[in-house]
């Protein structure tokens, strides 16, 4: 299997950022694009515990996420766009994966919504279950683990 379309769910969170790093080392290999998505739902999460309506947000997210969330994409050298969308994340991610006839979904373990006690979080969770391509859910930990050689 070819690798040419990336998506990568993107929501300023660490887990958020190592997820994008794992598929940049993907898109260097592999010559991909990526298509960095940020889906802005009803609640946003500036700081941990505090949510706030996002409506009166959109002008910054969109700013953080082609600005500041897609700068390692530009650092990197990799093809990228972002798209930025109102709604729900797993709606979001898995209609700009069909649009984007992406090959690879690819999220962090969790993001800044939902339920912090959770393992794998709701978005990454509901990918999984519902994705008819392939999804990588880049753990916490993942800069731990050794590199692999790509043959």
């Amino acid at each position: 299997m070819t690798i040419r379309c990336i998506v990568v769910g993107t929501d300023g969170s660490e887990n958020a950022a190592l997820a994008l790093r794992w598929a940049i080392d993907v898109a260097l290999v592999c010559d991909a694009e990526i298509v960095a998505v940020h889906s802005m739902g009803l609640l946003l999460h500036p700081s941990p515990g505090r949510t706030v309506p996002s409506y009166g947000h959109r002008d910054e997210m969109r700013t953080q996420l082609e600005e500041l969330w897609c700068e390692p994409l530009r650092q990197a050298g990799v093809r990228h766009r972002p798209v930025f969308l109102e709604g729900n994340p797993v709606s979001g991610l898995l209609q700009t994966a069909e649009d984007v006839r992406a090959d690879l979904i690819v999220v962090g373990s969790r993001g800044h919504g939902g339920f912090p006690e959770l393992r794998l979080g709701s978005t990454s969770h509901q990918l999984l279950e519902y994705s008819n391509r392939p999804v990588t859910v880049v753990p916490r930990d993942w800069s731990t683990v050794p590199d692999v050689p790509v043959p």
